[in-house]
């Protein structure tokens, strides 16, 4: 069964292996949309899939990412950029 995140207010509502939109994974994080349209084609960000038209994002990459980035979106709200890797 395909689980799709519309509207997810914390990560506890994303289904690990369920799809979110690209609004909705922006809310959660705390960022614009486009942000993240610029993250993933920077590749700082786990980019989404094409289902027919729709882009979504796997629930268990944006999971993965937030749980490895928790520290830097916690202390980058302010300026909304990922840590710069050494």
């Amino acid at each position: 069964m395909l689980h799709i995140s519309d509207n997810p207010q914390t990560t506890a509502e994303l289904h690990p292996n369920g799809q979110t939109r690209i609004k909705a994974a922006a809310a959660i994080i705390g960022v614009h949309h486009q942000t993240l349209r610029r993250w993933w084609k920077d590749d700082k960000f786990p980019k989404p899939t094409d289902i027919h038209g729709i882009l979504l994002f796997k629930n268990a990459d944006l999971l993965s990412w937030l749980a490895s980035h928790s520290t830097d979106v916690d202390s980058d709200q302010d300026n909304h950029l990922p840590a710069q890797e050494a």
